[in-house]
């Protein structure tokens, strides 16, 4: 039964063996899929609750170019409340340093480039602004003075990456952009869902709550949120090219960037 889409990697679930299998589409993924693994292994001694891998299985797999992983199925999951997101990452931020080398430090950055220059179902002058914003970001991100210190963040901590199985236990998914950081990184998202009108005032206060912390009273947040609206915008403009039907939602979202007073009302690019 495949569960995800294929750009990436493609996500199959065996209900008999009770695994869930993502095929990365290329080999060159490689180094990255190892990686998750050793940090779902590390998270798993720590006694944190995130996605297993299976340990009967030796992995990761390459078969004609693709690499395939296999992981622990998760019983009957839904995704995780804002309470339960922040409570959980309250703990992820909390965890000791990894052995050295386990984690990169972040890259906030990654891909960007290369998602605006594949955008192809919008012109050209929308991807050259899109172009001047990532160039200008990069500079306001290098001057941020951050006020949490450094920790193992997520790295893309969105609702989909946060479920809650039968047992009532949160799990964080998806360890590709796990790394050292700073945790307003992971803590603006929330921020933004409330920004863009995915989430509404009380679901960010429960967050907050149970988190401890409100990152938008930190001076550094415009510029994080600005950073994860452009990452949010560039993701969904490079499927445009291959699915038309996300050229009005990549429009919208453009012109969100070229006023940033304009009221967000974004449509998440499932």
């Amino acid at each position: 039964m495949l569960l995800g889409p294929v750009a990436d990697n493609a996500v199959f679930r065996i209900p008999a063996a009770r695994l869930v299998v993502r095929v990365a589409s290329s080999v060159g993924a490689l180094p990255r899929v190892e990686r998750e693994l050793r940090v779902a292994r590390w998270l798993a001694s720590q006694g944190f609750s995130a996605v297993r891998p299976a340990e009967a299985v030796e992995q990761p797999v390459v078969d004609r170019e693709r690499v395939i992983t296999f992981w622990e199925e998760i019983e009957d999951p839904r995704q995780a409340t804002p309470a339960e997101m922040g409570a959980l990452l309250r703990r992820l931020h909390a965890l000791p340093a990894p052995p050295a080398g386990l984690v990169e430090p972040l890259e906030p950055f990654v891909r960007q480039r290369s998602h605006i220059n594949s955008a192809t179902g919008i012109d050209a002058e929308d991807r050259d602004f899109l172009r001047d914003v990532l160039v200008r970001l990069q500079a306001a991100y290098a001057d941020l003075e951050f006020a949490l210190p450094t920790a193992v963040i997520h790295g893309d901590p969105h609702r989909k990456n946060i479920v809650v199985g039968g047992d009532g236990i949160p799990v964080l998914l998806d360890l590709e952009r796990f790394s050292l950081g700073p945790p307003e990184w992971d803590l603006t998202v929330p921020a933004v869902y409330r920004n863009v009108g995915w989430y509404d005032d009380a679901e960010y206060a429960a967050f907050t709550d149970a988190y401890g912390l409100d990152v938008t009273g930190w001076e550094g947040f415009t510029t994080l949120a600005a950073i994860r609206e452009l990452r949010m915008t560039a993701w969904l403009a490079a499927r445009t090219g291959r699915e038309p039907r996300l050229i009005g939602e990549a429009q919208r979202r453009i012109a969100s960037l070229r006023d940033p007073t304009a009221p967000r009302r974004w449509t998440p690019g499932t």
